[in-house]
């Protein structure tokens, strides 16, 4: 039996194959597919007065044109067949025009020895000028090999606002597979927070298609690797109307003998004049055995654009470690306080308190094991 899935999650544009970015091979194959039970159950928090029609994903809802029109490649064929017809899982949330709930929907995926594999089917419909925030969290209850294939189709309308939040926090013997895929129309905004602590293999595709004019796109992370995790991260902004803006965040962690990659791609299309885009990657190293390999890219068919992109890493700040040694903290305690102050910015962002603390936990667990 082939135990890998190879050559998944490709860079939208090819560069030198010596760099090995781009793609990459993991040790974990969806032989279980045909195993899968239906309707896997998940937990949905939110306030009783929340005006947005939310209901499981049904064949119904999967063939609704709005979401069949969304377009992706993401991380394999294959990886998206199993999410398309063979999902055991997900929600379809849809808000109406011009209603714009401050309240957050927060839906939970809990991967035990009941429930290993999830393949979760999700898609958000915000209709014009209205305003949606959800918030999903992905758990593992015991320490076991689970599997986890998702993937979010979103499509805004005119003036809509989406505020989606993916919380990744699985046990250290699975594998994560996500993909997102967003479409705006004009004036749109979709504002993303994500955080990849846990999973052996994590494996993300997120795509934003900046379709109407002055529309916008945010994507604010934060990603810890420890042991011998492997983590890929390709995310995509397309900026197809005018005056449109994107600008992605990445702050990591890295330690033991953590293999990451990160490629970051702003792609000005044509008939994109006067749109601007940014990313900046910044990673904290602390140890000599991990593999940190970063791909920033601009690629641009339109003269009138701005684009910014750069990555930088380094080891912890050897003066900043010393000053807080002579304010009485012992060096682990130091060197717990500077990661956490480099990456407490973007998980302070999450709205959600209970899945905030939850994350706050994972982290200072984490950096207690390094220790």
């Amino acid at each position: 039996m082939n135990n890998y899935l190879k050559n998944i999650n490709p860079t939208p544009v090819r560069t030198w194959s010596w760099l090995g970015v781009n793609d990459i091979t993991i040790d974990d194959n969806l032989s279980h597919i045909d195993a899968l039970d239906n309707n896997v159950s998940y937990q949905v928090f939110h306030d009783n007065d929340i005006n947005v029609k939310l209901e499981s994903m049904s064949d119904d809802y999967n063939a609704l044109e709005v979401l069949k029109n969304i377009e992706f490649r993401g991380i394999s064929e294959e990886v998206n067949n199993q999410l398309l017809k063979s999902y055991n899982s997900g929600f379809y949330a849809e808000t109406e025009e011009n209603k714009r709930i401050k309240d957050l929907i927060r839906i939970d995926y809990i991967l035990d020895r009941e429930q290993p594999v999830i393949v979760d089917n999700n898609g958000i419909y915000a209709r014009e000028n209205s305003e949606i925030t959800v918030v999903v969290n992905y758990m593992s209850r015991d320490e076991f090999k689970g599997t986890h294939n998702g993937l979010f189709r979103v499509y805004g309308e005119k003036g809509a606002k989406i505020n989606l939040v993916i919380l990744q926090n699985l046990s250290e013997k699975s594998t994560h597979l996500n993909t997102c895929v967003a479409n705006l129309e004009d004036k749109a905004t979709i504002n993303y927070i994500i955080v990849e602590l846990g999973a052996k293999n994590s494996v993300t595709n997120l795509v934003t298609n900046l379709q109407g004019d002055e529309s916008s796109a945010a994507v604010h992370t934060v990603y810890m690797g420890d042991k011998e995790k492997v983590i890929d991260i390709n995310y995509i902004v397309n900026h197809f109307g005018r005056e449109t803006k994107s600008n992605i965040e990445v702050k990591g962690v890295l330690q033991d003998k953590c293999k990451k990659t990160f490629k970051g791609t702003i792609d000005f299309k044509k008939g994109s004049a006067k749109s601007v885009g940014k990313e900046d990657e910044y990673t904290v190293l602390l140890s000599d055995e991990i593999r940190n390999r970063s791909v920033p890219m601009l690629l641009c068919r339109e003269d009138d654009v701005s684009g910014e992109h750069a990555a930088s890493a380094g080891k912890i700040d050897e003066d900043k470690l010393f000053y807080l040694m002579t304010r009485g903290f012992s060096k682990a305690e130091a060197k717990k306080l500077i990661v956490e102050a480099a990456i407490n910015p973007i998980i302070d962002l999450i709205p959600d308190e209970v899945s905030r603390n939850l994350i706050y936990e994972g982290v200072r667990r984490r950096l207690e094991d390094e220790q």
